[in-house]
């Protein structure tokens, strides 16, 4: 265990070695801070007419950041620790240390969904504190919390999808680019066919809306939990059995 820890602080300082991601951080709280700004400026002009909506601000910006801006930056990480270095041959520096490939695989799964959650924590804690200063209050923070806390799970399965692809490919931005490619075919079938919506895990990147929106019985909930768990059993086995065989 204290090999794996070691793994992941190593492949997690990799990433944040990397200054874009520093950048996307700074993208992500400018685009919070434009949006209120824009929000407060249509609503004073309008005499409070026109809003971008009555929702609280941590979740209305959930909406596209879960759907489209993290999942980019998903996409982005796994390409980072995988493909980038099966491309340059760093992952040999990786294999020769006296740990297992498993526990190698695990930990860098594990970076990268830290990265990913801290991308939802610091979307959480800006919304938050931009709705305060504007005197919109904090009174549904543990709704939010909750909320961010959900999405994440199906954020993880997507997460062990992009690896999948990542071992199919030594090129980083081939596999960028089949990764963008698999998430819009599949989303955009998700939006024009409804009857497969349910069944692919696109269609959960708002999870928290089954669970504190409108809420359905256990039993249909209890199947999309075990289709979750399918899909990510499918993507973790699938990923490792070919990081397994893969030759460096």
């Amino acid at each position: 265990m204290q090999r794996y820890w070691a793994g992941t602080r190593n492949e997690l300082d990799k990433l944040l070695s990397k200054k874009k991601y520093f950048v996307f951080f700074a993208i992500e709280i400018a685009i919070c801070v434009i949006v209120i700004l824009l929000d407060k400026l249509l609503s004073r002009v309008s005499g409070g007419v026109l809003t971008f909506g009555g929702a609280d601000l941590s979740l209305m910006m959930l909406t596209f950041f879960i759907r489209v801006y993290i999942p980019l930056i998903i996409f982005m990480a796994s390409c980072d620790v995988f493909s980038s270095e099966f491309s340059d041959l760093t992952a040999r520096a990786v294999l020769i240390r006296p740990v297992t490939r498993l526990k190698a695989y695990l930990s860098k799964i594990t970076a990268i969904m830290l990265m990913g959650l801290v991308f939802l924590a610091m979307l959480l804690i800006t919304t938050v504190a931009l709705e305060g200063f504007s005197g919109g209050g904090i009174r549904n923070f543990w709704l939010s919390f909750g909320a961010y806390l959900l999405d994440a799970v199906p954020l993880f399965v997507l997460l062990l999808m992009a690896v999948f692809v990542n071992q199919l490919t030594k090129s980083s931005s081939l596999a960028m680019f089949l990764l963008i490619l698999i998430y819009a075919l599949l989303t955009i079938v998700g939006i024009f066919v409804p009857q497969l919506s349910g069944l692919l895990f696109t269609g959960y990147s708002q999870w928290h809306n089954l669970w504190i929106g409108e809420t359905i019985p256990f039993k249909p909930m209890l199947a999309k939990i075990g289709l979750l768990a399918g899909y990510a059993t499918i993507f973790m086995s699938g990923g490792y059995y070919l990081f397994e065989r893969r030759e460096f």
